[in-house]
């Protein structure tokens, strides 16, 4: 991919300007004493990641202009490729671009092998760069995540697969061919050199938030200076309760944030000297180690004309400062440290917990379908998307997402359902018809049950089961008996098999007319019962009578 040289040129050139700047400023007495021959090893993270507001996956017409020249992924990797700084990587670009198969564009291809080959430091991001401890504080119970992409996975875009053929893990590609088949979990799949690092939003993360974030499997979080008490000087690897943690420094990084959004080349000079001294008069540690610190990028700091890459050259240049990777600072051994509990705002929260209790609804309704993980994976990845940070930046854009989450999901459990029906006329033996609409892109397999709220009727089939194609409409055949004439009420509901019920219970009337045979029947069997009680009545009377007759012959024989 092609970089314009008269940008890099303009940019090196200034920063050559800072250097000298920068060799000639002076440096406090207060610095000189804290550290006068110290170096400052200066660690950089960067999120490689993109707006919100795309559902969880990216588009292709999308990634076609982010990865253009001069779109928003070109300038983000250019500005960070193969420099000392560590990205933390949104795995949502590298699925989004996997899913697209033979049909994603060159652009993209070429940017992810660029970015595969890339010499940083790298770990994975949250997916859509989500809100890690919003999740959790609105009772998620652990670090939400992907569950599946089968619902996104067009076989047509990739090459068939032999299950039985023996992989080749040197074997690549023919240009122009279609990629394999993916899975769920090859789509993700990306060999990132830091393992689990977790880097929730700023100042967002209390004590119970990190107890988790550790048990779902992170080695180590990412930390803003304002969510822990205190930082031991030149420390940036921290523990707090035994937990790895990296701070950032938030004044450092406000500083930083400042430098590359400069409007014009003289203020970014007299940013990155500004930033320069204040990195070189941080003192070393206590026990005569090099003294570390970490500075964090804020989501969307890429804006056109940021002077990243230009900073960090003229960050490079001086003796005292070296540009290392998070790795490096890992390395360090971990000072105490204790945390500051930073919960989110109470809106935030039950906004979180609203979309949390409907996914949750969601997954009980996908009982109902062949295949669940086609429902649950897309609407996970639509929740993760919801949870984005980088909706904060537009004030008012979240609660419309919430709001359509919410819709969504209420749609989404109306696509199974009764419908609607006019009042039956009923004879003596029959069906009681109820139509099952399923607006679903799968088969759904329902229990059905019908109940008559007066004994007029008798339903014989209570649980009747019925599978009903994609995108149509299928009646059931409900066999009932009526035991009298007159007007019935009809409560009709469903569910799945897995007995979760499907929808709300819907009521129709029906008329049953069984005829005059079953009342006249019914009648002349209570006459044939009575008349047959009776004989049987009068029999046992005539046979105690019967009995009585001698006894009374014998008393009155002694009498006499």
């Amino acid at each position: 991919m092609p970089v314009s040289v008269k940008p890099a040129i303009r940019a090196f050139a200034a920063a050559i300007g800072v250097v000298a700047l920068v060799a000639s400023a002076p440096v406090s007495a207060n610095a000189a004493a804290l550290a006068p021959a110290s170096v400052v090893r200066v660690g950089v993270v960067v999120p490689l990641s993109v707006p919100g507001g795309l559902g969880g996956i990216i588009d292709l017409d999308t990634l076609a202009a982010y990865t253009a020249p001069g779109g928003l992924l070109t300038r983000e990797l250019e500005a960070i490729i193969d420099t000392p700084v560590t990205i933390g990587i949104d795995p949502m670009i590298i699925a989004s671009i996997r899913l697209l198969g033979s049909s994603a564009p060159e652009s993209a291809t070429q940017w992810l092998d660029r970015l595969a080959a890339a010499s940083n430091d790298t770990f994975a991001l949250s997916y859509a760069d989500s809100d890690l401890t919003l999740g959790l504080q609105a009772g998620s119970g652990a670090v939400l995540e992907p569950t599946s992409f089968d619902f996104a996975i067009d076989s047509g875009l990739f090459a068939a697969v032999d299950p039985e053929a023996t992989p080749d893990p040197n074997a690549t590609a023919d240009p122009g061919t279609a990629p394999p088949l993916p899975t769920s979990e090859t789509l993700l799949d990306w060999d990132y050199t830091l393992g689990d690092v977790a880097w929730p939003q700023p100042a967002t993360v209390t004590a119970d938030d990190l107890a988790t974030i550790t048990a779902s499997g992170y080695t180590s979080t990412v930390l803003s200076s304002g969510n822990v008490t205190a930082v031991a000087a030149g420390r940036a690897h921290l523990s707090v309760g035994g937990e790895s943690v990296l701070v950032t420094d938030d004044a450092l990084s406000a500083q930083l944030s400042a430098t590359i959004t400069a409007t014009s080349t003289e203020a970014w000079q007299q940013q990155t000297i500004a930033l320069s001294t204040a990195l070189g008069a941080i003192p070393a540690p206590r026990d005569g180690d090099v003294a570390s610190v970490v500075l964090g990028l804020d989501r969307g700091s890429f804006a056109p004309g940021s002077r990243l890459r230009a900073t960090l050259l003229s960050l490079s240049v001086p003796q005292n400062l070296e540009l290392v990777g998070l790795s490096d600072v890992l390395r360090d051994d971990a000072a105490s440290t204790t945390l500051t509990d930073a919960p989110q705002t109470d809106v935030r929260v039950s906004l979180a917990k609203s979309m949390l209790t409907a996914e949750g609804l969601d997954a009980s309704f996908a009982t109902v379908a062949e295949d669940p993980a086609l429902i649950t994976g897309e609407r996970r990845i639509r929740l993760l998307s919801a949870l984005a940070p980088q909706w904060n930046r537009d004030p008012g854009t979240w609660g419309s997402e919430v709001d359509g989450y919410l819709a969504d999901s209420a749609s989404l459990r109306a696509s199974v359902r009764v419908a609607a029906s006019s009042d039956l006329v009923f004879p003596e033996r029959g069906f009681v018809p109820v139509n099952i609409i399923n607006n679903l892109e799968q088969p759904v397999t329902v229990i059905i049950t019908v109940k008559p709220l007066t004994p007029l009727l008798n339903v014989e089939d209570a649980n009747f089961e019925l599978t009903i194609e994609p995108a149509s409409q299928r009646r059931a055949q409900i066999p009932a008996v009526a035991r009298s004439n007159g007007l019935v009420d009809l409560a009709v509901s469903v569910r799945s098999l897995g007995d979760v019920r499907v929808g709300t219970t819907t009521y129709f009337k029906a008329n049953v007319q069984a005829g005059w045979e079953t009342p006249v029947v019914s009648i002349i069997g209570v006459l044939v019962f009575g008349v047959f009680a009776l004989g049987i009545v009068r029999n046992i009377r005539r046979r105690l009578k019967a009995r009585r007759a001698p006894v009374d012959t014998v008393a009155a024989t002694e009498a006499e």
